[in-house]
């Protein structure tokens, strides 16, 4: 098993200060007498920046690093189905294909034997195993195995035999695996009134509906209307085709590609529940079984969105005038109200004994297309979504309070700080340099239709139209600001500036080296000292010479 760092949501390596106590021995044969690790205590972990793939460790963890310890967990292959002397410990059974596989906080690596015996096999085994031995989290400068192999829990020199007592404790942001223990894989679920169900995701969010909400069956048609009109919402008509000119320029987006229709593609790809803007009502397609697993899912969801939504008019979420005024900043809000809705339709499915990852109900069919070529779009999208649980997660931990992260009076301002959580918690840590809509007054007599913000969460699609995945991740990650400007001439093209800030000079120039090539791209010299950096680019040469400083 080696990490692969994904787009979005790279894995977890390395974490805080180290502290150690090797001096703890077995004092019991059995291990009867050594401190505990369990699968919760390792979920403890929280991460705290994406970028650079770090934990923070509870003391109650780190204290135990170098020192005896037993576990119980379940046997999984490493690098051999015929020998476990290098194996994984996982808090589930691993062999059903709709299982839901633990992430790295919910895996421990585990060696056994010594190197002066290599001749000897050790066996699989299916039961529940009881684990003894030395204790290792992979921490700055750490050299064990462990660390090396890509892990950040490890236990050497261990001893494993099949344990009779009870089985292993989840972590709570652990699922069942579906259908595994229960039998049930895609069955359905007993019914629950749709009013229990309310109550229970209340709960698990810690509010109370303020109106009741109803549940309505609804076609096709009639769904795919309320969702078309939130994004108008979102996007009004107004800005949308600036944003999709842009975004086109950016090479996020096809030509031939509609704005709106890429993103109904991606809602309806999956959406099968949803609640309108006042948070009274969810609608439900009434093509699917509300009993799967997947629609009550889907339904939970919904449900937190309407709860949340009710409250939004109580809740200072980015209230501050200036603060919501360009899209980066909606997009952090979003972030927060997604990754709190994620979060609690991940309990509840820990709660009820499935997998977030089950399947659509075969009576599902999408109501749009989802295009391949607008991957890079996709990501955009759907990026508060998948890192807001991230973010959650560092602010209260797998089982806190979520009522009162909604009243924060310090919510995220920026994509960045999802990326970087620390630099959400210590604002100094971070250069924060955002640049004022009138940036590009003076570049030309013309004057731009539309300014807005990327953030870093919008140049990491940008950056992806060329560069891996680990680039995208490392050069975005130094984002301190950025803000871009279109023209639209009267001939029919557009040109576009965009201008960055960085950490530092290092930072950017390594945005500088890494900017995807455009055939009418034209950057400006870079500037000894600076931490700036910007380019034009446009649909056409002449439309870029009329922007470019040089040629005017």
């Amino acid at each position: 098993m080696k990490f692969k760092s994904a787009f979005l949501i790279p894995l977890f390596l390395i974490g805080c200060s180290r502290e150690t106590d090797s001096g703890l021995e077995d004092d019991g044969k059995d291990g009867s007498n050594l401190p505990v690790v369990d699968f919760p205590l390792l979920g403890e972990a929280r991460p705290v920046d994406l970028i650079d793939m770090k934990l923070e460790f509870p003391e109650s963890l780190k204290k135990l690093d170098g020192r005896q310890v037993s576990l119980v967990g379940f046997m999984a292959p490493f690098d051999s189905l015929e020998d476990m002397r290098r194996c994984q410990m996982v808090p589930s059974y691993v062999g059903c294909n709709f299982c839901s596989p633990p992430n790295l906080r919910q895996v421990v690596y585990v060696t056994q034997g010594n190197e002066d015996e290599p001749d000897s096999t050790y066996s699989f085994i299916e039961e529940p195993s009881y684990v003894t031995g030395t204790f290792r989290i992979s921490l700055p400068g750490s050299t064990h195995e462990g660390q090396k192999q890509g892990f950040i829990y490890s236990i050497e020199k261990a001893v494993v035999t099949a344990h009779t007592g009870e089985g292993p404790k989840r972590a709570p942001g652990h699922g069942t695996p579906a259908g595994h223990e229960a039998g049930q894989g895609n069955a359905s679920l007993s019914p629950l009134p749709f009013n229990d169900l309310v109550r229970e995701v209340g709960k698990l969010l810690e509010v109370n509906p303020i109106p009741p909400i109803k549940v309505e069956r609804k076609s096709a048609e009639v769904f795919a209307k309320v969702v078309r009109e939130e994004l108008d919402s979102i996007y009004p008509k107004e800005t949308r085709d600036f944003r999709e000119r842009a975004f086109k320029l950016f090479g996020v987006l096809p030509d031939k590609v509609d704005w709106l229709d890429a993103l109904l593609g991606f809602e309806f790809a999956q959406r099968v529940a949803t609640s309108d803007k006042s948070g009274a009502r969810v609608l439900l397609l009434d093509s699917v079984p509300s009993d799967h697993p997947y629609v009550r899912l889907e339904l939970v969801g919904a449900i937190a969105d309407a709860l949340i939504r009710q409250g939004l008019s109580a809740v200072p979420l980015n209230k501050k005038g200036p603060s919501v005024k360009n899209d980066d900043a909606r997009r952090a809000r979003e972030g927060l109200l997604l990754g709190t809705r994620n979060v609690v339709v991940r309990r509840y499915a820990r709660a009820l004994g499935i997998s977030t990852s089950v399947p659509p109900p075969k009576e599902f069919v999408p109501l749009g297309d989802w295009m391949q070529d607008t991957n890079l779009l996709n990501r955009w999208y759907t990026l508060p979504a998948e890192v807001g649980p991230y973010f959650v997660d560092f602010q209260v931990g797998p089982t806190g309070p979520l009522g009162k992260l909604l009243l924060s009076q310090s919510p995220p301002r920026t994509t960045i700080e999802f990326f970087r959580p620390l630099w959400h918690r210590d604002p100094t840590l971070c250069k924060y340099e955002p640049i004022p809509s009138n940036f590009a007054d003076d570049l030309t007599e013309a004057t731009p239709v539309f300014t807005d913000v990327l953030g870093a969460g919008g140049m990491m699609p940008f950056l992806a139209v060329e560069n891996s995945g680990h680039v995208v991740m490392t050069v975005s990650g130094e984002w301190a600001g950025d803000r871009w400007a279109l023209w639209e001439f009267p001939d029919g093209t557009a040109g576009l500036l965009l201008e960055s800030r960085w950490q530092d000079e290092r930072s950017a120039l390594e945005f500088f080296e890494v900017i995807p090539a455009h055939p009418f791209q034209w950057l400006f010299p870079h500037e000894d000292g600076s931490s700036a950096v910007r380019l034009l680019r446009a649909s056409s040469a002449d439309a870029l010479n009329r922007l470019i400083p040089s040629a005017n």
